[in-house]
């Protein structure tokens, strides 16, 4: 492609990040954005131009001034019209990507999707349609893919340094889980449920480096946490209990000494929650290899973890995606590093393969910048490790869903992918 047009679909906090990235790797290439109303991304926008945080990414600044003044729509199709672009973020609320995508695919532009594909079943299966044989670029953006201990994993697991794999044990205790209960994100209707907000993140690294298709699925879930019957617009700001109530930013402030977040006061029990907040999933993959996963979203910060065991026929590879870190003193990133430690049979006692990743702050473990300059690579038809492709989003996006349908029937459910 001779010239990158970019226009962006939903500037949140996500979106905001893809033009920013893409302005950094290449400056001028965004045109144009749609979304509901501009201040969000304008208050955004002031924000990256500072080099600050923005949502749950972190920018490094370097955009050009007039970043801010990018030309805005209200309707996606309006700016369709009016302006020469041939590649698109859609970076909406989830349960808008399908749509989103029926859009980009009748103007024929590339598509870089925000994970879940989508979130309704018909959707997620109507969408694998339009874009399984898709002529221009089509990615998803699995952002722990391009994370430096990702790609270490797989390549140990495709060298054969643990033999054929058996079977994963893998978790994820999420140490800010209550931001999903504080967001938008707190409701089926926007998110499905957390399973594609969060699991489809690990369902695609195990996929990712076992290289396996996923055959049946068994799962449970619950709400244990969060959700009752408070007012959906209260905050812990007009909360007569902000300083007794468990979870109040005020009293995480007070005596956990967490910083109160910007935009994430919303109280966690509100009458609207009907999400659950804990999963446990057992998968079969091709030739009888097996997976457990759980992910639960009331982790302390020290407890936050993330990652598993992969175990082989010649030794066990330990992956753990938060090593050691600790919290910024501004509570805005974390710093820290990965790991991976591997044990084989055949070496003496005390012998290991042990690899530290460093991710200094930066997001995803540092597999945004790896990811981001993956699409560049897809876009200008050269070969990457990094290629999030849509069936890879597919497969993740059927393993979330039955999960959720063996939750609510009781029963194991089956998939094809061959």
């Amino acid at each position: 492609m001779s010239e990158l047009r970019v226009a962006c679909i939903g500037a949140g906090s996500s979106g905001t990040w893809h033009m920013v990235e893409l302005e950094r790797h290449v400056p001028g290439c965004v045109v144009a954005f749609s979304d509901i109303d501009r201040s969000g991304f304008a208050a955004r926008s002031e924000a990256i131009l500072g080099g600050a945080v923005v949502g749950d990414f972190q920018t490094t600044g370097g955009v050009r001034e007039d970043f801010r003044d990018i030309p805005y729509y209200a309707d996606p199709d309006e700016m369709f019209a009016s302006e020469d672009i041939n590649t698109v973020i859609i970076a909406t609320y989830c349960s808008a990507h399908y749509e989103m995508v029926a859009k980009c695919v009748k103007h024929k532009v590339n598509i870089l999707l925000e994970k879940p594909i989508a979130i309704a079943p018909d959707e997620i299966d109507a969408c694998w349609e339009l874009l399984k044989d898709y002529p221009m670029v089509a990615t998803v953006n699995f952002t722990m893919r391009g994370a430096p201990a990702s790609l270490a994993a797989k390549r140990h697991v495709v060298n054969g340094t643990i033999g054929d794999i058996v079977s994963v044990q893998y978790a994820n205790n999420v140490h800010y889980g209550d931001g999903y209960f504080r967001t938008w994100m707190r409701t089926s209707k926007n998110v499905g449920s957390l399973l594609l907000q969060k699991a489809t993140h690990d369902f695609d690294i195990i996929n990712s480096i076992i290289g396996l298709n996923p055959v049946s699925i068994a799962a449970f879930g619950s709400r244990l946490v969060y959700g009752g019957d408070m007012p959906n617009d209260l905050t812990c700001d007009g909360c007569d209990r902000n300083r007794t109530c468990p979870m109040s930013v005020y009293r995480l402030q007070i005596e956990a000494g967490r910083p109160v977040p910007a935009g994430r006061s919303l109280c966690v029990y509100a009458e609207e929650i009907d999400i659950d907040d804990n999963h446990s999933v057992i998968i079969q993959y091709d030739g009888g290899v097996t997976a457990s996963y759980s992910q639960t979203f009331n982790a302390p910060l020290q407890g936050g973890s993330r990652g598993g065991r992969f175990i082989g026929t010649e030794g066990i590879m330990d992956l753990q995606y938060y090593g050691e870190f600790v919290e910024a003193p501004n509570g805005d990133t974390l710093v820290g590093n990965s790991r991976i430690d591997i044990t084989r049979y055949h070496e003496k006692a005390g012998s290991r393969i042990q690899e530290i990743y460093d991710w200094a702050g930066r997001c995803h473990f540092d597999g945004n910048e790896s990811t981001m300059q993956a699409k560049l690579d897809l876009l200008h038809g050269r070969p990457t490790e990094v290629e999030n492709s849509i069936r890879e989003g597919y497969v993740s996006a059927r393993m979330c869903v039955a999960a959720q349908e063996s939750i609510d029937t009781g029963k194991i459910v089956t998939m094809d992918f061959a």
